[in-house]
């Protein structure tokens, strides 16, 4: 039986109205005109919470803080996965999945600063057969940032900031995209190789100048460590500068209103098994070149992704060293314009080695189906082929702040030398979408 603990607590607020009494012996008073309508009749949802609730801008006649800017988001996922493992068995699970809850704010102070702190409120490991727990587990982001182009009046930039502090790392369009906004329930197997979920610790510069978006970064590749020691992946919050660095350079391009094209390179210099050096990554370097256009009622973004996995210095298994690359591309379609969108996703990813790809964690490689329970039916999710459909509709209630989310994917991943050497999966998602 699995535990879930719950430890945050709520408080409901009640609001009380007053009413005014008559008296005897007063002077009969005309009743005053009834108001057309009540305090809230004005009041729009789907605008108060696309506005930041609670945010503070222009404080007036304070030197120190300018602004507040609250944020939040929770988003809960369902599944069911029915397919085929490398034994030819057939297996099947479901899951429900507390995927996201953040909350945080930004504040800006003195004018040329700004501090943005976002934590994570929720574990959910029950599709690894761990527990669910609310509770305060990390920092997603915790940075400063500098405004440059603000403190030293320049004319020749639009956007000049230096941010030094804990951030989101990128690795290309899926990644770049916040989950908010994400087209598929779940971002791309290939995309999730590159970014992996590392918040790293690290410098980086944003500069834009009309259409051009420059960002350049270092960063550090310290992990944390669970109870035993042992390397966990990201660290509570800012990670020290003991190991080796991870380089990131990012040009988007807006073409016109309707085209962007965007490319990014990813450096990982960690030798985590030669050095004894942590390494949030586990592949040495790679691009990617994107495209997203907007025509009509409809659109697509597409993505090439290349980079090598590293040598012996980066990996024990030889089987899961060598280079790799991918495409993914993502047609969308407005049914109903700004309330019901239809995706399809089609991706696809290789690799020189037998090993060099992975399914995405979440849900086909987190099952421990078939034969007798063992976790091995999807060979880890490790293959040299990769591919995957996705189709799927977006009801937008109150556009990304609040909407569902419906898909099913099916993937195919080779897995040469094991069993039948083929994974072969249906899986059926349903996501719930909220953020302020």
């Amino acid at each position: 039986m699995k535990h879930h603990t719950i430890r945050l607590k709520t408080a409901a607020v009640v609001a009380c109205g007053l009413s005014s009494i008559a008296f005897a012996g007063e002077p009969a008073v005309e009743p005053a005109p009834a108001e057309s309508g009540s305090m809230f009749q004005d009041f729009d949802f789907c605008t108060w919470l696309s506005s930041k609730p609670g945010t503070i801008k222009g404080i007036p006649e304070n030197p120190v803080i300018q602004s507040i800017v609250f944020e939040g988001r929770y988003h809960w996922n369902a599944a069911y996965v029915d397919g085929e493992g490398t034994n030819g068995q057939d297996f099947s699970e479901d899951y429900t999945d507390a995927r996201r809850f953040r909350l945080g704010a930004k504040i800006g102070f003195l004018n040329y600063f700004a501090y943005k702190g976002v934590v994570n409120l929720v574990d959910d490991q029950r599709f690894n057969g761990g527990d669910l727990e609310y509770d305060y587990v990390d920092f997603d982001e915790s940075y400063f940032t500098f405004d440059a182009l603000k403190a030293f009046s320049l004319s020749n930039l639009d956007v000049l900031t230096v941010n030094v502090g804990r951030i989101k790392w990128h690795g290309g369009l899926e990644a770049r995209t916040s989950s908010n906004a994400l087209l598929t329930v779940e971002r791309s197997a290939i995309s999730n190789k590159l970014y992996q979920s590392a918040r790293p610790t690290g410098v980086f510069v944003n500069a834009v100048k009309g259409p051009v978006n420059a960002v350049l970064g270092i960063y550090s590749t310290d992990e944390g460590t669970d109870e035993f020691g042992v390397d966990s992946g990201n660290v509570e919050g800012w990670g020290g500068w003991n190991d080796g660095l991870m380089y990131n350079a990012e040009l988007i391009y807006s073409a016109t209103d309707d085209l962007r094209i965007g490319w990014e390179l990813i450096y990982n210099n960690a030798d985590e098994r030669l050095a004894n050096e942590d390494s949030l990554l586990d592949y040495r370097w790679a691009t990617t070149l994107s495209a997203e256009y907007a025509i009509g009622n409809g659109g697509v973004n597409v993505e090439g992704f290349l980079g090598d996995n590293g040598g012996s210095e980066m990996q024990s298994n030889a089987a899961r060293r060598g280079s790799f690359w991918g495409f993914v591309a993502t047609p969308y379609y407005w049914i109903v314009p700004a309330k019901l969108q239809a995706v399809v996703q089609y991706t696809y990813a290789g690799a020189e080695e037998d090993q060099g790809v992975r399914l995405n964690s979440r849900y086909v490689r987190a099952t421990n189906y078939g034969g007798g329970g063992n976790p091995n039916i999807v060979n880890g999710g490790r293959g040299d082929e990769l591919h995957t459909v996705y189709a799927g509709l977006n009801y937008l209630i109150c556009g990304d702040n609040l909407k569902v989310q419906a898909g099913v994917e099916y993937s195919h991943l080779s897995t040469p030398g094991v069993g039948n050497g083929q994974v072969d999966a249906l899986t059926y998602l349903f996501g719930f979408r909220t953020f302020f």
